[in-house]
């Protein structure tokens, strides 16, 4: 297995770790309103009691999308077959430029593996839909840098 290789296994394995993380908080966070939600409405304290299952349910909205959220990257990232190497960036690429270093995945930012830095980006990223489709060698500009493509695996 080649040094490049191993780093996109390793990327991808943060990648689901990072985001099975971010699930479990959600599920732990939902679990906690849903009680809290229960015991707001025992309270018989009036405008006070409405107020505050008002306040958990706009939580509990907002864990509902964080969730969902969550698990669509979760999808995208069950989707990409790492094993996969093409001569043409796409999803589940490592791209290797002049520059920096991304892995065109799910949107988790700056990750450092292995004493580098990756840049973990979505299809949907201004800089990953100008990689899309290009090769070895060639370059794209974003806001004025100029990028080389010197590897993609």
């Amino acid at each position: 297995m080649s040094k490049l290789t191993e780093i996109k296994k390793g990327l991808y394995q943060t990648a689901c770790r990072l985001i099975g993380e971010k699930l479990d908080r959600n599920r732990s966070t939902l679990a906690e309103l849903k009680e809290a939600a229960g015991s707001e409405t025992k309270s018989s304290a009036g405008d006070k009691h409405e107020t505050g299952r008002a306040m958990v349910h706009l939580e509990q909205e907002k864990a509902v999308k964080q969730l969902a959220n969550n698990q669509a990257l979760q999808n995208v990232l069950d989707k990409i077959d790492i094993t996969l190497s093409t001569q043409v960036v796409s999803i589940g690429s490592l791209v290797i430029t002049n520059k920096l270093r991304f892995f065109i995945s799910v949107p988790l930012g700056k990750i450092n593996f292995d004493g580098q830095d990756y840049f973990l980006v979505s299809l949907t990223a201004p800089l990953a839909k100008g990689f899309i489709g290009k090769q070895k060698g060639d370059s794209v500009l974003f806001n004025g840098q100029d990028y080389l493509i010197e590897e993609i695996l």
